[in-house]
């Protein structure tokens, strides 16, 4: 049920909103995600932002992904979110440990969720 194959790769960000507050271009084209596997990785530039293992579950609607943290703060903490595939963009909205799973891909002013969409740069 895990199978991570399709989601695997390099991805630059096409957008990115945080609390309802899109994220500038300038920073969004700055931003980029490598899926392994099982690691879950984002980037921007050479900084790493955050670094986690994550599962999936595809039978679920929507599909359901969890990060979980392996250093610092989130270490060992599931932050739990949302994801949709089509084609080479990848969504996955989200929200920090401790908070309830989004139902639905949107990120409003307070909701403390963090809506990304991706497209795949390399597989």
């Amino acid at each position: 049920m895990n199978n991570t194959e399709n989601l695997k790769g390099t991805w630059t960000c096409l957008s990115a909103t945080v609390e309802g507050k899109a994220l500038p271009k300038e920073t969004t084209e700055l931003l980029g995600l490598t899926l392994t596997e099982n690691r879950y990785k984002t980037e921007k530039g050479s900084e790493v932002l955050f670094d986690s293992s994550y599962t999936i579950d595809p039978s679920e609607d929507p599909k359901q992904i969890n990060m979980v943290g392996t250093e610092g703060d989130i270490a060992g903490k599931e932050a739990p979110g949302i994801y949709s595939l089509e084609k080479d963009i990848l969504r996955i909205c989200y929200v920090m440990p401790g908070l309830p799973r989004p139902k639905e891909f949107q990120s409003q002013a307070g909701s403390k969720t963090y809506l990304v969409s991706w497209k795949r740069k390399s597989p």
